[in-house]
């Protein structure tokens, strides 16, 4: 088995990537959790939201290897962000991390699919209904 799975994911970046999409829920939760206490930010989840973002979009097409192993971390420190004991996220309630966990997951299926090569779920739904779109 080669890593990563695909040296450049579904063989065209700009592709509607469901990693995309986890961003995006992720960035809301981190946008409405960042807004309320002066001096506390959810630096972690921010920044590996923009590690994943960056490493997938533009490192990844061109270094295989780097571009996935940098995505895969930059969800890693998002995880570790969201679950600090005591940290930015305790403060809020449960349902913002609940929308930052659902951004995770997203992005992570999208992300192991196309490192590992393995069966996600959501690339599984895709897979059932992308050829009934217009």
């Amino acid at each position: 088995m080669t890593f990563p799975a695909e040296s450049v994911p579904d063989g065209v970046i700009g592709a509607p990537h469901h990693l995309y999409i986890g961003v995006l829920v992720l960035a809301v939760a981190i946008l409405v959790v960042a807004d309320d206490y002066a001096r506390r930010e959810p630096l972690l989840a921010l920044t590996g939201t923009l590690l994943a973002l960056f490493a997938f979009a533009t490192v990844w097409p061109f270094y295989h290897v780097t571009g996935a192993l940098l995505t895969l971390a930059g969800l890693l420190v998002v995880l570790i962000g969201i679950l600090w004991p005591g940290g930015m996220w305790s403060g809020y309630p449960l349902v913002w991390r609940a929308v930052a966990f659902l951004g995770l997951y997203i992005a992570a299926d999208d992300a192991v699919s196309h490192a590992f090569g393995v069966w996600t779920p959501l690339d599984a739904g895709w897979g059932q209904v992308y050829h009934l779109l217009p």
